[in-house]
């Protein structure tokens, strides 16, 4: 296939891409939690749901990554991880019983948590291969999940939330139908060497790399509560689905305008000031969501996921495009999704699942606002230790 067409294809291809991915995940955050409570799952057990399936991906998301860099397709490993993603989603709505119910979410949180790092891992190689552009392309997933929010919250409310577990499955669907038709070569290596067994651990062995690791995943991870059980309390407050949505959807305007500004703001902001904002914005943010404001304020807060989210996500990616070599990007980007924020959002949705449950909703999000703050101090330890230059030759 001629590489001009190839070229053309592959920004709006892996834009649809992100889109599965994403509609799936627009009704995941909001409202799967929901659907489980109806169908007799506790707080305690959703969080133990979620959570096991973020802390697998620090079992097996990095040896899938390091499987990956050496493909010489860079597809395979997409195709393969949107299999079981696609076959986890339909598997929802056939399960029946608890133990089934709880495989099937494992199986499509967990593949979603692969697949999603792969993803910008091969996206952000097409643009340094000057196949798209990374910053809009990655936005796009963003807009779907937007107009999910927004379009499903209106469904739910008219058609009731069982709904949901259909549109996760044909969206995880249509996720795997894309991948079979991506462009090959526009997010491979380039001639790079792939990575070796040597090289991955010696990426977590530097202090620099350890501590993004660590502010990036407090600062994701703090949005632990927030995704697993807002949807609980917003509905025992009495807030409908579709103001729901339209909550969810309020913070995701804000994440992509940012994202579609990413090459302008990382120019202004290191990745370390753009961790320093994350971390910050997550402290204020789930301190007030504790003290449960008014609507209006509620909407007005959800601003702020345009840093603990876009701000933290460009702030890791920029700093693996600066401080890790290319033939690394795949593997540090896994690293980072599985490691730090997989593991720390697993441990802290399983613990804010118990303490939901024993202390309220209040206690729970000051541990969120708690690990904003050891967030943002990570983040100055970043920013007084990292020259903005290479970590590993």
């Amino acid at each position: 296939m001629p590489r001009g067409f190839s070229k053309q294809r592959a920004g709006p291809l892996y834009a649809l891409f992100y889109g599965g991915q994403f509609v799936l995940l627009g009704v995941q955050l909001p409202f799967f939690a929901g659907w489980l409570h109806i169908k007799g799952f506790s707080a305690a057990e959703i969080g133990l749901i979620t959570g096991v399936a973020l802390i697998a991906r620090l079992a097996l998301g990095p040896f899938i990554a390091f499987w990956a860099d050496h493909q010489t397709d860079e597809r395979r490993a997409l195709r393969i991880v949107s299999f079981i993603f696609a076959l986890g989603a339909a598997g929802l709505i056939f399960a029946s019983g608890k133990i089934l119910i709880a495989a099937a979410a494992l199986i499509v949180l967990w593949a979603f948590g692969v697949l999603l790092p792969l993803s910008d891992g091969a996206v952000l190689r097409a643009d340094r291969n000057g196949y798209l552009h990374y910053g809009q392309t990655r936005a796009a997933g963003s807009v779907f999940f937007l107009t999910t929010t927004i379009l499903a919250g209106a469904a739910f409310t008219r058609f009731g939330i069982e709904a949901s577990v259909w549109v996760m499955a044909a969206a995880a669907g249509f996720a795997f139908v894309v991948s079979l038709v991506l462009p090959q070569g526009a997010g491979g290596r380039g001639g790079a060497k792939p990575v070796s067994w040597r090289e991955a651990p010696a990426l977590l062995a530097s202090p620099v790399f350890a501590a993004v690791l660590l502010s990036a995943g407090l600062t994701q991870g703090a949005h632990a509560v927030y995704y697993a059980f807002s949807y609980l309390r917003w509905t025992e407050i009495g807030y409908s689905d579709q103001t729901i949505g339209l909550l969810w959807a309020t913070g995701v305007v804000a994440e992509v305008f940012v994202l579609t500004r990413a090459r302008g703001v990382a120019r202004r902001l290191s990745p370390a000031g753009l961790l320093t904002l994350g971390g910050g914005a997550a402290a204020l943010r789930w301190t007030i969501t504790a003290l449960e404001p008014t609507l209006w304020v509620l909407f007005l807060i959800q601003i702020l996921h345009a840093f603990t989210f876009a701000a933290t996500y460009l702030g890791s990616v920029e700093f693996l495009d600066r401080a890790v070599p290319h033939r690394l990007v795949n593997t540090g980007m896994t690293l980072m999704s599985a490691t730090g924020v997989g593991a720390i959002t697993g441990v802290a949705t399983v613990i804010a699942g118990f303490v939901w449950n024993g202390y309220g909703p209040a206690s729970a999000y000051m541990i969120m606002a708690a690990m904003g703050v050891g967030a943002l101090i990570t983040a100055l330890f970043i920013a007084r230790r990292w020259d903005g230059k290479q970590i590993f030759a």
